[in-house]
């Protein structure tokens, strides 16, 4: 393995066509990667490690296709570098940023998911807890997995909770009442 080359100016690299920068490896050997970017200390407000902006209105700024059996070929993982296990809860692991640019507003679709081949028997939305247990689930039917609670949870001034309470769907209003729908 060589050792890695220490550069102190900013690299710039222009084209007028055709690819500006391309990696391939074929290393077997774990935790090894194409490209890593590492920004490997506190830099401010929004520095980030890779920055991806494009102004081709014809197309999406990144495209990321994978191949994976037991993994998502897009990996997010957020870590709480804070002191507390609440030190993170304005974080998000994805953020999506809506913004009007000079038009004045927007009409994007804040997630938008389509299958172009074909469809998926797969869940379209899908979340687990650390027990392995599905807590929510959109299936591929349009329907949502709401497996049974025990007891109603506790209310919420955010608003109205649907859940699933001893197989009974209903709603949990801020006081706590759990009123089953009919």
């Amino acid at each position: 393995m060589t050792a890695p080359v220490s550069i102190t100016t900013p690299v710039s690299i222009a084209v007028s066509s055709g690819v500006a920068l391309s990696a391939r490896s074929t290393s077997t050997t774990a935790e090894e990667h194409v490209g890593v970017f590492n920004l490997a200390t506190d830099g401010g407000p929004n520095n980030a490690a890779l920055n991806v902006t494009s102004i081709n209105t014809a197309f999406s700024a990144c495209e990321v296709t994978g191949q994976e059996f037991g993994h998502g070929t897009l990996k997010i993982s957020h870590v709480n570098a804070g002191s507390g296990p609440t030190s993170d809860q304005n974080a998000a692991a994805l953020s999506i940023d809506l913004q009007a640019g000079s038009a004045g507003g927007t009409a994007a679709q804040g997630i938008f998911l389509k299958s172009t081949t074909g469809g998926t028997s797969g869940k379209i939305i899908n979340y687990v807890d650390p027990n392995g247990v599905t807590l929510f689930a959109l299936l591929p039917d349009g329907s949502l997995l709401l497996p049974p609670l025990a007891a109603a949870p506790a209310g919420t001034a955010a608003g109205l909770k649907l859940c699933n309470v001893g197989g009974a769907l209903g709603v949990v209003d801020s006081t706590g009442t759990f009123t089953p729908l009919t």
